[in-house]
């Protein structure tokens, strides 16, 4: 049969392995159940944040298409003016999908070139971003 792995860690299972074992030992399985936990839980985060995304997306694509036509100035910095607020909420919904996920402030931190005491003092209290809603009441995530 070979040689059986734990899912988990990567060693081999002690022993014998029973057809169907997967990790080795009870410390290793309750790990994976508490990662899986914490991946489904983190949902409802990542629904917002690809919500938040499409509309920094839709709002990136509707300033090129102005870019590209002939109207009354200003028309271009109307279109790019709601820019920097959605790609804030972006990484706000980013976060708190990280964090809901199981990320520490150091992994957050590092990944944005912030220190982790910054991270923390930076998103710890925004990190519960409401449900992003869209202009005209839209909800772009479930509650």
């Amino acid at each position: 049969m070979g040689d059986v792995r734990c899912a988990w860690c990567g060693g081999s299972l002690p022993g014998v392995a029973r057809p169907g074992r997967r990790y080795c030992g009870p410390a290793h399985r309750q790990a994976a159940w508490r990662a899986r936990q914490r991946w489904q839980s983190g949902a409802q985060a990542r629904a917002a944040m690809a919500a938040a995304g499409a509309d920094l997306l839709l709002q990136v694509q509707l300033a090129a298409e102005r870019a590209g036509q002939d109207d009354p100035a200003g028309c271009c910095s109307a279109a790019v003016a709601r820019v920097p607020e959605l790609s804030e909420q972006l990484v706000l919904l980013a976060v708190a999908a990280d964090r809901r996920a199981g990320a520490s402030w150091a992994q957050i931190g590092a990944h944005l070139g912030l220190s982790a005491e910054a991270a923390r003092g930076r998103f710890a209290r925004r990190a519960r971003p409401t449900p992003w809603v869209r202009e005209g009441g839209e909800r772009g995530a479930p509650a």
